[in-house]
C-alpha cells in the first residue's frame, strides 16, 4: 500500500504508473526485461547449446544482424563462431559421391551428367547433418527458438583471383540460383552471397576466416557452382577466399572441410541474456529461452585470434608478374645469344670468303 500525502498524490501516481509499466513490460516482453535488446549488437557473440569437444562445438554464435533474419523478416541472424566437424572430429562432406576426382582437366562432367543434382543443397549430406546437429546439441527450447527458414537464392558472381584461370575465363567465381534452397530449415549453411555481404561484417578475406579447434580451416557454403565445374559448390578456404570445391572434397590436393552452420533466431523467445564477458568491442552473452530451464551452462569466453591472412590473389598476381618478367628476360637473353651466334657465323663466313678471295688472287 502506497502511503502518500494529498500534495504528493500526483508524484505517487506517476511512480505507481512507472512501476506498473515495468511489471507489464517484464510480463509481455520477458526476453530482455533486464538487459534490453538494444544492448546486443551485430558482431557480439551469444552462447546457447550443449558444448561438444569431440566435434569442436563450443556453443558460441556470431551475431550477424540483430533486427532481421537472412530473409529480411524480424529476428536475429546468427552463424557459428567456430567450425564444427563430424562426431568423431573428422571432415564433413557436402555430399558423398565416392572417390570421384575433379581437376582442371577432368571436371567431372560425365559423373555429373549421370548423377544430376549432385550439387543440390536439399537432401545433401551436409543439409541432413545440420538438422541432426540441431536436434542433438540444442535443448527443445533452444531448437524451438530457431525460426524455420524459407528462402531462394539468386545467382551471384564472386570476385575470384581477378585474372583468368582454367575454367574461369572471367576471373570471377559464379554460382547458380537455387529455388527454395531453404525450405523450413532451422540450421543451415551460409550462401556465397551472405559470406561476402559487408552488412554482415564480411568485408574481406580475414573477416571470413574461421577456426576449427584453434586452427584456420575451410568450410562449405550452400551455393551450387555454375556448370563449368558441375560437381563444385561454394567453399571458404582457410585464408578466407571464397571459391568452389568438389562436393566430396576430392581435388588435386587434400584439405579438411567443416561446417559453419547459421540460423535465424526468434528474439521474442529469449527470456534472459546474461553478459559473460566483454572482449574489446564484443560482448559475450548467455541466452535462455522460453519454455525451457534457465541456461546455466558454462561457456568458454575466449575469442579466436586471427593473424595475418595470406592474400592469394596478390600472391598470384605477383607470381604472374615475376613469371612474365622472367620470360621477358629469358627472351631477351635468347635473342642476344642468337644475335651473337649469328654475328660470329657472319664474321666467320666473311673471313672465310676473304681467305678464299686471297687464295684465288694469289694464284
Amino acid at each position: 500500500m502506497l502511503n502518500c500525502s494529498f500534495g504528493k498524490k500526483a508524484i505517487c501516481w506517476a511512480s505507481f504508473a512507472s512501476m506498473a509499466f515495468l511489471l507489464l513490460s517484464s510480463a509481455v516482453f520477458p526476453a530482455f526485461a533486464e538487459t534490453g535488446k538494444a544492448e546486443i549488437h551485430a558482431g557480439d557473440v551469444v552462447c546457447f547449446g550443449t558444448c561438444d569437444d569431440a566435434c569442436g562445438f563450443d556453443g558460441k554464435w556470431l551475431v550477424l544482424d540483430t533486427e532481421h533474419t537472412n530473409t529480411g523478416e524480424p529476428g536475429m541472424f546468427l552463424v557459428a563462431l567456430n567450425l564444427i566437424s563430424d562426431e568423431k572430429g573428422g571432415s564433413l562432406l557436402f555430399r558423398d559421391i565416392g572417390d570421384v576426382s575433379v581437376s582442371f582437366a577432368d571436371r567431372g562432367d560425365a559423373f555429373a551428367a549421370e548423377h544430376p543434382g549432385s550439387t543440390d543443397y536439399r537432401n545433401s549430406d551436409i543439409q541432413i547433418w545440420c538438422e541432426g546437429f540441431a536436434q542433438s546439441h540444442l535443448t527443445q527450447a533452444e531448437y524451438g527458438a530457431l525460426l524455420p527458414t524459407l528462402k531462394s537464392d539468386a545467382g551471384v558472381a564472386i570476385p575470384g583471383f581477378g585474372i583468368p584461370i582454367p575454367g574461369v575465363s572471367t576471373g570471377t567465381v559464379d554460382f547458380d540460383p537455387a529455388d527454395e534452397i531453404l525450405n523450413g530449415d532451422r540450421l543451415f549453411l551460409l550462401s556465397a552471397e551472405e559470406i561476402t555481404n559487408p552488412q554482415y561484417g564480411f568485408v574481406d578475406a580475414r573477416s571470413r576466416v574461421a577456426q576449427y579447434k584453434g586452427t584456420e580451416e575451410g568450410y562449405w557454403l550452400r551455393s551450387p557452382h555454375i556448370p563449368t565445374f558441375p560437381l563444385d559448390v561454394g567453399f571458404v578456404f582457410s585464408f578466407g577466399a571464397v571459391m568452389d570445391f568438389p562436393v566430396n572434397g576430392n581435388f588435386a590436393f587434400e584439405m579438411n572441410s567443416y561446417a559453419r552452420p547459421a540460423c535465424n533466431l526468434d528474439s521474442s523467445k529469449i527470456t534472459d541474456a546474461e553478459v559473460l564477458a566483454v572482449c574489446g568491442e564484443k560482448t559475450i552473452w548467455r541466452l535462455s529461452f522460453q519454455d525451457g530451464e534457465h541456461n546455466d551452462r558454462e561457456y568458454d569466453t575466449s575469442l579466436p585470434i586471427i593473424g595475418e591472412v595470406m592474400d592469394l590473389t596478390a600472391l598470384l598476381k605477383k607470381a604472374l608478374v615475376i613469371t612474365a618478367c622472367v620470360l621477358i628476360l629469358l627472351i631477351v637473353v635468347i635473342v642476344v645469344v642468337i644475335r651473337k651466334v649469328l654475328r660470329k657465323r657472319r664474321t666467320k663466313r666473311m673471313a672465310e670468303k676473304k681467305q678464299e678471295e686471297g687464295s684465288i688472287g694469289g694464284e
